[in-house]
């Protein structure tokens, strides 16, 4: 009997949450500039950990293709002038360079376009 109630309930439970997720949808992680450009300052103030960093260049960007840009130059970025110390992103003097000059087009040419549409 214990076996009924405990497969009902399970079943119960599994709709629930198909439905909830139905209507109202699945948690969805979307990187924006102003989550790029965080990130960016983290790494150049040596507080990103490589998880962070992992995340951001592991996840395609589909719904912004200069982002995408920005994150594919980044991984290649990262190949070549990026360590680890201690868990902590490092990259070289030529690397902060880049990283600095990526930034700067995030500040420039992404996050104004990205003010303009949340007014």
């Amino acid at each position: 009997m214990n076996f009924i109630i405990t497969l009902i309930l399970s079943f119960a439970l599994i709709m629930t949450a198909l439905l909830v997720f139905r209507y109202i949808g699945l948690p969805i992680y979307r990187v924006e500039p102003i989550n790029v450009k965080v990130l960016l300052e983290s790494v150049l103030e040596g507080q990103a950990t490589e998880a962070d960093w992992d995340v951001f260049i592991g996840m395609t960007i589909r719904h912004n293709p200069d982002l995408d840009e920005i994150r594919q130059q980044c991984a290649i970025l990262a190949e070549q002038e990026m360590s680890l110390r201690e868990g902590q992103v490092r990259f070289s003097s030529a690397g902060r360079g880049e990283l600095n000059a990526i930034l700067a087009r995030i500040n420039n040419e992404l996050l104004p376009s990205t003010e303009q549409h949340h007014d």
